[in-house]
């Protein structure tokens, strides 16, 4: 199995570069990149996976065993759910007869108006209508930290304990996962009308690396593995929007200077997410001439003035970002050759469209004046457009459950 791998994948990493000569050395480099990956798989998981893969083609026997059944008295059912400080986004899915998912139930309910999680499950419960017995799977993605399948939310004073839920409501496999890890699994589920792609990508390959990422409140990564045990991809989260921003030019170095004065360091999510962007225009305020008396604005006062012309400095702000995007894209696609796509979601880039279609962080992404642009072209980039991705990521999880 190794040999073919080792064969399809040379292929694919010549096909991005056969056509320049100049790029020669760089296909090298990528195809050994991905030999070092494949043996490295190989070598350390070949035993859990085929154990794995037992379990998971088991798991979908089941599905069909259980949705053909009966289907009028036992339908086979599970919940997906997308929690935040403010919102707990639930959802009912059936599993048909051919094992196909339709959405039966969705509510969003106040966080406010429940003690605890426990309670907003209850009443999905009575809304839905539906009987305890049916539910087999559940996945919910939480806004913090999760360990051991359990969450102790920041912002809210509920604890998300997937053991705790699966003894309290008899249902057979919850997950609790953390919400950037939620959007890896949701691009999974993607339809063609719910992305924009930007570079459609000349070593596009349906089983390579993906890598997400997403400004919001912060900057969340994260990258997706084909496993060729199981047929389908493994999400693998990153701390990567922590590490240190890489300044392209003077105006991107002396914002790196400004965050390391105020901030006593600057890392990339420091410049690129919502408190970024206030901060980029912050700077400039210091950094342009003339521009001090410039009002105070949140992230989207700063968006909103740029789309509507009415602030230069905060027009200047919204490119700074969007070229600082477009570079961490790359180099997230560079670590791990993401022939399968990068995509990018987040609350910021739908809202900055019109702005992103001008080309300037395409224009980072692909960084001409880089001697490895024709690797970069390889790498299909998207935005996504669907502001209910973490759902659909809590969807696919729970689903691979049963």
């Amino acid at each position: 199995m190794l040999t073919a791998q080792l064969f399809i994948i040379n292929r694919a990493s010549a096909s991005v570069l056969d056509s320049k000569p100049r790029t020669r050395a760089s296909a090298a480099v990528m195809s050994g990149a991905f030999v070092v990956n494949a043996v490295r798989t190989a070598a350390t998981s070949k035993r859990f996976n085929a154990q794995r893969s037992k379990a998971v083609s088991h798991k979908k026997r089941n599905i069909l065993v259980r949705a053909s059944g009966d289907a009028s008295t036992t339908p086979t059912m599970f919940f997906a759910g997308d929690i935040g400080g403010t919102n707990a986004r639930l959802q009912v899915w059936t599993v048909g007869t051919d094992g196909t998912s339709t959405l039966t139930f969705e509510k969003t309910y106040g966080t406010s108006d429940h003690p605890t999680f426990e309670s907003c499950v209850s009443d999905l419960y009575k809304d839905s209508g539906i009987d305890k017995s049916h539910v087999s799977s559940a996945c919910f993605a939480v806004a913090g930290p999760v360990a051991d399948d359990r969450c102790a939310m920041t912002n809210i004073d509920w604890v998300v304990d997937g053991p705790a839920l699966s003894k309290m409501f008899d249902i057979d496999a919850v997950k609790v996962i953390n919400d950037f890890a939620a959007v890896g699994y949701g691009v999974l589920d993607l339809k063609k009308e719910e992305i924009v792609t930007l570079n459609e990508g000349t070593a596009r390959d349906a089983k390579g690396p993906v890598t997400v990422l997403g400004p919001g409140t912060g900057l969340g990564e994260a990258m997706l593995f084909w496993n060729n045990e199981t047929s389908e991809y493994d999400v693998v989260p990153s701390e990567g929007s922590h590490a240190d921003f890489a300044p392209r030019g003077d105006t991107q170095r002396a914002l790196q200077k400004y965050c390391e004065t105020t901030l006593g360091e600057c890392e990339i999510e420091q410049v690129c997410c919502g408190s970024g962007i206030v901060r980029i225009y912050e700077f400039l305020k210091t950094y342009r001439e003339g521009a001090g008396d410039k009002p105070e604005l949140d992230p989207a006062g700063v968006t909103t003035a740029a789309l509507d012309s009415t602030c230069e400095v905060a027009k200047e702000a919204v490119d700074i970002f969007l070229e600082i995007l477009g570079a961490e894209a790359a180099n997230l696609a560079l670590k791990c050759l993401a022939t399968g796509g990068v995509y990018v979601g987040g609350g910021i880039p739908p809202r900055l469209l019109s702005e992103i279609e001008k080309g300037g962080m395409l224009d980072a992404y692909l960084h001409k004046a880089c001697r490895y642009t024709d690797v970069r072209k390889g790498f299909p980039l998207h935005i996504i457009l669907n502001d209910k991705i973490g759902l659909a990521g809590a969807k696919v999880f729970a689903l691979r459950q049963l």
